[in-house]
């Protein structure tokens, strides 16, 4: 009976997994598409500046989200334990105390996002678009960040809690879907940005209404009631103490390079600049769906497992994920500037030296990315807090010192350099001491083995598609693409063939396809 009991857990687990995947990658081809489409159209009807303000704001709203501390992770990875339990009491209580903190933290995003209000214009070197005014403009995206917060964000930790993140990919999907055809049409037909933007606000309200009513009709036995004990509430705050300093450095990488360029270089090149960073972006965020598909499902094991085992899944996990991430590194390395030359033309494009940069920031990124997740089920928040700080730092140190020198490769580098030797280093000696308690060198040595491959690979999958060319660009880029994708992958699967964690995964994924 035990046996079959964890059979169907273990099938439960794969469906969920699966089929958070499926909706998560349907929603991010949206997310991908459609933002493609409209940034295109701003970038030709109304000019690169608009782009690069586009990205000050919501670098700077980024910033003010910092207010949010982590805690949602905290309060999921506290979800995590009354549902196995299957205590509905513990759970309304631990919502409770989300919607109270939340309703407190947009109180103070809008406050001191009305503050920054008259500092707008010395955030951005040289001139910007006249028609518009950037004080409107920006309150626009202020009340869009915080009407999450008033409304009904606070539910969606039971969807990625109980691993329902597809109801969250599906309702997203849509009203996105509705929101990016009327934006388009408005940019088209009017060339007017208030008009373009006006509908972010609009979609981000109708998404937490929609959302609200599915998950009180999914979960009608959890309400929204109670107070957790001392101990708890102790526990989520000593986790959030640790957690907004990793949020920091989040938004010390992703957001400070944007107010930087601006500050610095311009809204033109920060435009271009973002349009890489876009790329580079959308396939991180497909990424994001495997890791946002299994964390929640690797918290449980944490909880029901021994340090041991979740090693032993660990090391497969992460044979599967790194190749994933070595293929997506090539297929960017070949293919960046082919597929830039389409979109925005040679004149807004970057040497090629920033590819090769670019794509390193993604390679070195995407390898920490198991050490996350991990960290993100297993609570390590308060043991890594003095790290973020110190990456932050150094991060931004070397932001304004490189970017005086190096100008936008000065911003990439430091970022590089920042992840390779702080970041990954100290969060894996982190995660290994204090819950595998296990010397860190096997792990050390499979990455330098999957960088190693990534080189070999990238350096002859670039040397053969550098000579494919077509009379047309398009044409060109396709047979490229193609090319690139399998030759990555079957030097990728010459390499790992006889890797045992690789086959395992490999057998973990068909399982996946035929249940």
């Amino acid at each position: 009976m035990l046996l079959m009991n964890e059979g169907i857990k273990m099938s439960n687990k794969l469906k969920n997994t699966k089929r958070n995947i499926f909706f998560g990658f349907l929603n991010k081809i949206v997310a991908m598409l459609f933002p493609f489409a409209v940034r295109s159209i701003i970038i030709f009807k109304l000019g690169m500046e608009y782009v690069g303000l586009n990205s000050l704001f919501a670098s700077i709203l980024q910033v003010l989200s910092l207010a949010e501390l982590g805690f949602g992770s905290a309060i999921i990875f506290s979800m995590y334990k009354p549902i196995a339990t299957n205590d509905l009491a513990e759970i309304g209580a631990l919502l409770n105390l989300y919607r109270k903190t939340y309703h407190i933290i947009g109180g103070i995003i809008l406050c001191v996002g009305m503050f920054l209000v008259p500092f707008l214009n010395h955030l951005i070197s040289g001139g910007y678009p006249e028609n518009i005014n950037i004080q409107i403009l920006y309150l626009i995206y202020l009340f869009n960040t915080v009407s999450s917060y008033f409304l009904y964000a606070y539910k969606q930790s039971l969807l990625l809690a109980y691993q329902r993140v597809d109801v969250d990919s599906n309702i997203a999907t849509i009203v996105n879907i509705v929101m990016y055809v009327i934006q388009i049409l408005a940019l088209v037909f009017t060339s007017n940005y208030y008009c373009y933007i006006v509908w972010l606000p609009i979609s981000t309200i109708v998404i937490n209404l929609w959302r609200n009513a599915k998950i009180s009709r999914m979960f009608p036995n959890i309400q929204c009631v109670g107070n957790v004990s001392i101990e708890v509430k102790k526990d989520i705050f000593k986790r959030v103490t640790g957690l907004i300093l990793t949020r920091i450095c989040q938004v010390c990488r992703n957001s400070f390079d944007s107010i930087i360029i601006s500050a610095f270089l311009g809204l033109t090149l920060l435009g271009k600049y973002q349009n890489y960073y876009y790329v580079m972006n959308t396939i991180i965020g497909f990424l994001g769906i495997v890791t946002s598909a299994v964390v929640a499902g690797i918290g449980n094991d944490v909880v029901t497992k021994s340090a041991e085992e979740n090693y032993s899944r660990c090391k497969i996990f992460m044979s599967g994920y790194v190749t994933l991430a070595t293929w997506c590194t090539v297929c960017l390395l070949c293919l960046y500037q082919p597929f830039m030359k389409i979109w925005v033309s040679e004149n807004n494009m970057f040497p090629f030296e920033l590819v090769i940069l670019m794509c390193l920031y993604f390679y070195f990124l995407k390898l920490g990315d198991i050490v996350a997740v991990y960290k993100d089920a297993t609570g390590i928040y308060w043991e890594d807090r003095a790290r973020p700080i110190v990456e932050s730092v150094a991060n931004l140190i070397m932001n304004v010192a490189f970017v005086k020198m190096w100008g936008v490769y000065g911003v990439v580098i430091s970022t590089i350099v920042s992840i390779l030797f702080i970041n990954i280093p100290w969060s894996t000696h982190i995660l290994f001491k204090t819950y595998f308690k296990i010397s860190e060198k096997e792990y050390y040595l499979k990455l330098g083995k999957c960088f190693f491959q990534m080189c070999i690979t990238g350096a002859i999958t670039l040397f053969i598609t550098n000579r494919i060319y077509f009379y047309s660009d398009i044409f060109s880029f396709v047979i490229k693409g193609l090319v690139c994708a399998l030759l990555t992958l079957i030097i990728l699967l010459i390499f790992n063939f006889k890797d045992k964690e690789f086959r395992q995964f490999a057998m973990l994924l068909k399982n996946m396809m035929v249940h």
